[in-house]
C-alpha cells in the first residue's frame, strides 16, 4: 500500500474479471422492499417475471411463487421488508437480439423521470433510488454527471468490468440522465488502462480520466466542491432499459473475491439472491469464512447465509479465517495523524475516536463528522490497527440524533 495525502494506493493482485463472468439464478431470492417495505402481493401468489411486490419497489426476476414476507437486519439498509420468492427456473428460450435503440430526440424530463421511479432503480454508488436523486439534482443541477467506471479498490469492482461490456447502453442512460437534467455535461470517470482501452471507440468528449488512487472520486470531487456528481454505471444502464423498454431493476453485476478465491469472478445474479446460495455456487460451500458486503476497505459484515444481494452490494469479499493474524490485532492510538493526512475530506478520525471514549462525548470533537465518505481510508492507513471507519459512522450517527453536549 502507497501512503498520499488525500488517498492512497493499494495493489490488485488481479486485473479485471471479465474472463471469470456468469450469470447464475438461484431456486429461492429474498427481494428487499425497499424503501417503505409494504408488500402487495399476497402470500401464495403466482408471479410473472417483472412484477412489482412491494409499494415503492421490488421487482420478481423470473417467474415464481411469494412464499412469505420476512423482516430482516440488512447490513447496508438497515432493517427491511423482504418477499421470498420461490423461483420456477425454466429452460429459458433464446432471446432475438435487437440493435442498439436510438436515442429518438429529446425526452421529456418528467418522462425520463417516471420511467426511473416506475423500474425502481438503486443507484450502485449511493444506495439510494435513482429517481430520488434525480428530483434532487433538477433542484440544483451539477455542472457535470460522470458514470462511474472506476477500478481503485483492492478487489475489482464490477463498475469497470459491466461498463467495458454495456458501456454503450451506459452512455444512453448517461445521455437520458443529461436530457432530464436540462443537457448537463457528460463524462466516464475511469482511471485503469482496461477502461481506457474501451474509452478508445467513444467520443473523447466522455472521457474523465482521474488519479490512480483510492478513493478516486472523493479525491476529484472535493477538488471541485460538489460541482460534479457520479452515478453508478448499472444504474445508467437500467435507466436505459426503462426508457426504452419499460423494463424494471431485477438484476445486478457483482464481483466475489477475497482470500478465500483464487481470483476473483464476475457475478449477474438476480437482485434478493441470498448470500450464502451465492457463496456456495462459487464454490465455497460448507467450509468456514467470513465476509463482507460492500468494498473490500468499508463493507459491512455478513452475519446471516440468507441476507440478500441488492444493487449497490457491488462487491462481497470472502476470506478464511486464521487462528491469530498480526493485521488483526489493535493497539492504542499513537496520534500519528495519517489518518487526517489520507482522508479525502480533511476530517480528524483520532480526534473522533478520542471523542467517543469520553462520558459525556464533547460534540465539538465531531467536527464535520456528517462529511464522512465511508471510504475506509482512515481504517487502512492506521498503525494501530484502530476501525476508525466504525468510528466515524458512529460519530455520525450520533449527531444525526442528536443529544450531544
Amino acid at each position: 500500500m502507497d501512503f498520499f495525502p488525500k488517498g492512497i494506493r493499494m495493489t490488485q493482485k488481479n486485473g479485471l474479471v471479465l474472463e471469470k463472468s456468469s450469470s447464475w439464478t438461484p431456486e429461492r431470492v429474498l427481494i428487499p422492499l425497499y424503501p417503505k417495505g409494504i408488500g402487495l402481493v399476497p402470500v401464495g401468489t403466482r408471479v410473472k417475471k417483472g412484477a412489482l411486490l412491494g409499494e415503492e419497489g421490488g421487482f420478481a426476476p423470473e417467474n415464481g411463487i411469494l412464499r412469505e414476507y420476512r423482516e430482516l437486519n440488512h447490513p447496508m439498509l438497515g432493517k427491511v421488508l423482504c418477499a421470498v420468492l420461490e423461483l420456477e427456473l425454466e429452460k429459458k428460450k433464446k432471446e432475438q437480439r435487437r440493435g442498439n435503440p436510438q436515442l429518438e430526440g429529446a425526452r421529456k424530463p418528467e418522462d425520463i423521470l417516471k420511467a426511473a421511479r416506475h423500474s425502481g432503480i438503486l443507484e450502485e454508488c449511493s444506495g439510494e433510488l435513482l429517481w430520488k436523486q434525480m428530483e434532487h439534482m433538477m433542484a440544483s443541477p451539477p455542472e457535470l454527471i460522470a458514470a462511474d467506471a472506476l477500478d481503485d479498490d483492492p478487489i475489482p469492482q464490477a463498475g469497470a468490468a459491466f461498463f467495458i461490456k454495456e458501456k454503450h447502453k451506459v452512455i444512453r442512460g448517461l445521455t437520458y440522465l443529461s436530457q432530464a437534467l436540462g443537457g448537463v455535461q457528460e463524462r466516464v470517470a475511469w482511471n485503469s488502462r482496461w477502461v481506457g482501452e474501451a474509452m478508445e471507440d467513444l467520443p473523447a468528449r466522455y472521457s474523465l480520466r482521474l488519479k490512480n488512487r483510492y478513493p478516486a472520486w472523493e479525491i476529484f470531487e472535493e477538488s471541485h466542491r460538489g460541482a460534479a456528481c457520479r452515478v453508478g454505471v448499472q444504474a445508467l444502464a437500467a435507466l436505459a432499459d426503462a426508457s426504452e423498454r419499460q423494463m424494471p431493476q431485477t438484476h445486478t453485476v457483482i464481483t466475489v473475491g477475497g482470500d478465500a478465491f483464487a481470483a476473483p469472478r464476475l457475478c449477474k445474479v438476480p437482485i434478493g439472491t441470498p448470500v450464502g446460495d451465492l457463496l456456495e455456487h462459487c464454490g465455497i460451500g460448507a467450509r468456514p469464512c467470513q465476509a463482507v458486503m460492500g468494498s473490500a476497505l468499508s463493507g459491512y459484515n455478513i452475519l446471516d447465509p440468507d441476507t440478500p444481494v441488492i444493487a449497490s452490494t457491488r462487491c462481497i469479499v470472502v476470506w478464511r479465517p486464521t487462528s491469530e493474524r498480526l493485521d488483526d490485532r489493535v493497539f492504542p492510538c499513537i496520534g500519528c495523524g495519517k489518518c487526517q493526512r489520507a482522508c479525502p475530506k480533511g476530517l480528524e478520525p483520532w480526534v473522533v475516536q478520542d471523542a467517543l471514549g469520553q462520558d459525556p462525548i464533547p460534540e465539538n470533537m465531531l467536527w464535520n463528522v456528517e462529511a464522512c465518505t465511508q471510504c475506509g481510508v482512515c481504517r487502512a492507513v492506521c498503525p494501530s490497527g484502530i476501525d476508525l471507519l466504525a468510528c466515524m459512522r458512529q460519530a455520525a450517527e450520533l449527531r444525526k440524533r442528536g443529544g450531544l453536549i
